[in-house]
């Protein structure tokens, strides 16, 4: 059996102190520690093996059983940004915004792509993708052709602050519209005979629930629907004010980040 990386052991044991009904209090009563330092130490890939022994103890798990688990999570969920991906994102999103245009270019010269576009001098160009080097996302070579690690598609974690700060940004730009719609996507290639298509299959099946109501009395005013379909350009969704040239202590900003949540609880 193969490794688990320390990352998935940690995401694991999460998922097994939750499955028994264990809070992180209880544990760290019983631990001697701080609930803080509990918290530090179950996203910490820089876990000492004795820590992590003493909380599968406490949490009735053998170090087997976390392994089995760790496989399969690492396995399921090898599209997810780590913690350390998305806290750095999280902090930085001008650099998020940066990663997630890189990742859409087709068969354009990113480098000097994403450079004009954003009027961004080497030096600035060269500290994005320096930093997304550092996070293992890319990688670069001495003719500033850049190669882009993982899969295409990323995912946000269930506990992913980007997630739920993706969340609050569509919220503030449609979810709370007392017209907006129930659902939506975004970045959709659709031709217009493809979209009459889908206008004539909503149609149908508008149709045929309402003719079943109909048949079945279920009826009343509090039932009575607009059904529109809304179709718009697509509009960037970005985390951050826009894509700009960064300060000189950026990559330095970006190494301690990345250094404190690799050795939190180390």
């Amino acid at each position: 059996m193969r490794a688990a990386n320390p990352e998935y052991l940690l995401a694991a044991l999460r998922s097994i102190i939750k499955a028994k009904g264990l809070t992180y209090r209880e544990l760290a009563d019983r631990l001697g520690v701080p609930l803080s330092t509990f918290k530090r130490h179950l996203y910490s890939p820089n876990i000492t093996l004795e820590k992590l022994l003493d909380y599968c103890q406490e949490a009735d798990a053998s170090l087997d059983e976390l392994q089995k688990l760790a496989i399969k999570l690492q396995h399921d969920n090898d599209s997810f940004f780590s913690h350390t991906q998305d806290e750095v994102f999280y902090l930085f999103p001008q650099l998020y915004d940066f990663y997630r245009e890189l990742r859409h270019l087709r068969n354009q010269d990113s480098y000097d792509y994403m450079r004009k576009k954003y009027g961004l001098d080497k030096t600035s160009t060269y500290a994005y993708l320096r930093a997304l080097e550092m996070l293992g996302l890319v990688k670069l070579a001495e003719d500033n052709k850049i190669q882009l690690n993982g899969p295409y598609y990323y995912r946000f974690s269930d506990d992913s602050k980007l997630s739920e700060k993706y969340k609050d940004i569509l919220k503030e730009q449609a979810l709370e519209n007392p017209n907006c719609v129930r659902v939506g996507f975004s970045r959709m290639y659709l031709k217009e005979d493809q979209l009459e298509s889908l206008n004539k299959l909503l149609a149908k099946e508008v149709l045929k629930y309402h003719s079943e109501n109909m048949q079945s009395e279920a009826t009343g005013e509090e039932l009575l629907r607009n059904v529109l379909l809304f179709v718009t350009h697509h509009q960037p969704l970005t985390f951050s004010d826009g894509i700009s040239a960064l300060p000189n202590s950026f990559l330095q900003d970006i190494r301690k980040t990345i250094v404190q949540f690799e050795e939190q609880g180390a």
